[in-house]
């Protein structure tokens, strides 16, 4: 046999005997082996259920301890009076009225815990039911509202609303007994409603660390520091209103529900935009409805949720968006914050109210008066466009003119005319159209010339005489066109009795006989009828005299060689004036020229005419030659 024979038979019969021993080499190598794996594996399953058993009794106590901490007292009728008085505070914070509340079932569960019930009737609007809402699940207790019943009065939003409800609060078996639902405190000093310092005495049982929520009569404040017995307070937290509190007012703890359970980890980042978010584990999170998770300082609203796949409401609350990285932790956001959420989703409409039905939109251009622009002025109108549909694009405006220069920029009319623009009336007409609604309106502009003030005449100073009517006319011009209407009236400071002719500027006076003899300065203003109205003003001095012409008389005459001599006597001067035929005479504001003089009287001549004045007369006694006195 050749070597290469050799070897090919020494191969097969070893293919021959490893093929027959296998069973042998099966059971007595290979399996106890795979034995071993499986029963490995098998152990490693019971300890990873143990260990999740664990976790599980764990996390159950850390529960059933955070329970017992938020518990009503243990002992039921303690629980049940306490519970029953807090509910009835918190009902007369929010503002419920006709407040009856009452004692209800009290049931026990084995050793563990005793359900309280407390039914609650009263009336209130839709808004103070929901404040209730807000302050019953931002408490830190172990309670639920298990029935409600609303009855509404009417269909707006203020109406009174008839309530029933019931509330349940768990009292735990292994809770701490007490005397009080939370703990009390007293003022040690008054404190105003604006007051950010209030003193307090017999806080032990108050928290140490900020910040923290109290409770003083209706108002809710959150105390941001402690320094000893002195707090520093935020005022009118939770939708309260700050008050005056005397000492020894009762200073309750109301601390706030931070309960949260679920929690896990970013399974991807997530951008600052993004709406859909994926985390490694959804257990403990709340199933079948919507709640909120906080990822660093951000607050989530998650509204769906899938598995580890959730879309979720981003920045609720104030908070900022923001990205954040692969393995943040995400978490349940405390109860108290929840209610704050949800109190803002249900307040912000009434079920109760009257549906508002879709909105029609009519496009409409209001009526524009017309309007008058001045050389060196601008027009800048805002046009009165309403009805304007928010869901469509914005309406396209138009003008037709002849005035150059007229455009319609960012809903207003606006011009500036130049130069060579000349005065008249221009008519505008407006367009408006959105979609398939045009209107259009029609006014006028009118153009003018800049107005120009009224000039008035110099008037020099008048005497005007005691009971003496006097009577002096301001004349003035306006050199506009067309000619404008002029209006007269007295500036402030004129003398009691002035007045003037808003028409013909006649100003007239009497001064009485007790007016103080000196100048008196009085302003006249002459307003125009253009546009705008301009004016001018001057100031007449008139001065106020003694009436010479009431004091002074005809006292005699004589014949003094062969000539007429008549004596005048001013007796308040006692003065006295020998007269001839020829002479003139000034007394008072009468000029006079004398005629003739005879034994008993003396013609004078005034202004072309004659007068008689008789012996024994003054000269307010003058008398034309029919013998009517017109002079006084």
């Amino acid at each position: 046999m050749q070597k290469r024979e050799k070897i090919l038979a020494a191969f097969f019969g070893a293919v021959i005997v490893i093929w027959l021993g296998m069973p042998v080499i099966d059971s007595t190598f290979i399996e106890p082996v795979e034995t071993r794996k499986n029963q490995l594996k098998a152990l490693n399953q019971q300890i990873d259920q143990k260990e999740q058993k664990e976790l599980e009794l764990l996390r159950s106590a850390k529960q059933l301890g955070n329970w017992v901490a938020h518990s009503l007292p243990p002992d039921e009728h303690d629980a049940q009076r306490l519970y029953l008085e807090w509910l009835n505070d918190l009902a007369e914070l929010s503002g419920i009225s006709n407040l009856k509340l009452s004692p209800g079932r009290r049931i026990r569960e084995g050793k563990t815990y005793i359900a309280i019930q407390v039914s609650l009737e009263g009336s209130a609007t839709y808004e103070q039911l929901c404040r209730f809402l807000l302050h019953f699940y931002q408490a830190d207790l172990q309670q639920n509202i298990i029935g409600l019943e609303l009855d509404s009065m009417g269909t707006g939003k203020s109406d009174q609303l008839e309530i029933k409800l019931t509330a349940e609060g768990l009292a735990l078996t292994k809770a701490k007994p007490r005397e009080q639902l939370f703990p009390r405190a007293k003022l040690s000093s008054n404190l105003n409603f604006d007051e950010t310092k209030m003193k307090v005495q017999d806080t032990i049982d108050f928290p140490k660390e900020t910040p923290f929520r109290i409770r003083i009569g209706q108002e809710f404040l959150t105390v941001s520091e402690v320094s000893g017995n002195t707090w520093t307070i935020v005022r009118g937290a939770d939708l309260t209103v700050p008050a005056r509190y005397e000492t020894g007012t009762p200073v309750e703890l109301a601390p706030l529900n931070q309960y949260l359970e679920g929690s896990t980890k970013l399974e991807q980042p997530i951008t600052e935009d993004a709406q859909v978010i994926k985390v490694l584990s959804a257990k403990y999170f709340p199933l079948g409805q919507s709640f909120l998770v906080k990822i660093d300082q951000e607050l989530l609203n998650v509204t769906s949720h899938a598995a580890g796949d959730w879309t979720v409401q981003r920045g609720v609350l104030n908070t900022k968006q923001a990205t954040h990285k692969k393995g943040a932790t995400v978490t349940q956001a405390p109860q108290y914050l929840q209610a704050v959420f949800d109190y803002g989703l249900i307040a912000a409409s009434s079920p109760f109210a009257k549906p508002i039905p879709d909105k029609i939109y009519n496009l409409e251009l209001k009526d524009i008066s017309n309007q008058t622009i001045v050389r060196g002025n601008t027009l800048d109108l805002n046009l009165p466009l309403q009805g304007v549909n928010p869901g469509l694009k914005a309406p396209i405006l138009s003008v037709i003119t002849e005035l150059p220069s007229l455009v319609v920029e960012s809903g207003k009319l606006k011009w500036s005319p130049d130069k060579e623009q000349k005065p008249g009336v221009y008519p505008v007409i407006v367009n408006a159209k959105q979609g398939e609604q045009s209107v259009e309106t029609l006014f006028q502009i009118e153009f003018l010339e800049k107005n120009t003030p009224p000039q008035i005449e110099v008037v020099s100073s008048t005497t005007a005489y005691q009971t003496q009517p006097m009577s002096l006319t301001v004349k003035a011009t306006d050199v506009d066109l067309p000619p404008q209407k002029l209006n007269f009236t007295l500036g402030p400071g004129a003398p009691v009795g002035v007045s003037i002719n808003p028409e013909t500027g006649e100003l007239k006076w009497t001064p009485p006989a007790t007016m103080e003899l000196k100048e008196y300065p009085i302003t006249v203003t002459v307003s125009d009828s253009g546009i705008p109205p301009v004016s001018s003003s001057k100031q007449i001095n008139i001065k106020v005299a003694l009436d010479d012409a009431f004091f002074t008389f005809l006292t005699g005459s004589i014949d003094l060689d062969g000539k007429k001599v008549a004596w005048i006597r001013n007796r308040a001067t006692n003065q006295k004036q020998e007269v001839h035929t020829g002479d003139k005479i000034n007394v008072a504001e009468i000029s006079a020229v004398v005629k003739s003089i005879t034994e008993n009287h003396v013609i004078l001549e005034i202004d072309g005419k004659q007068w008689m004045l008789s012996l024994g007369e003054n000269f307010r006694s003058l008398r034309n030659l029919t013998g009517v006195p017109v002079l006084n």
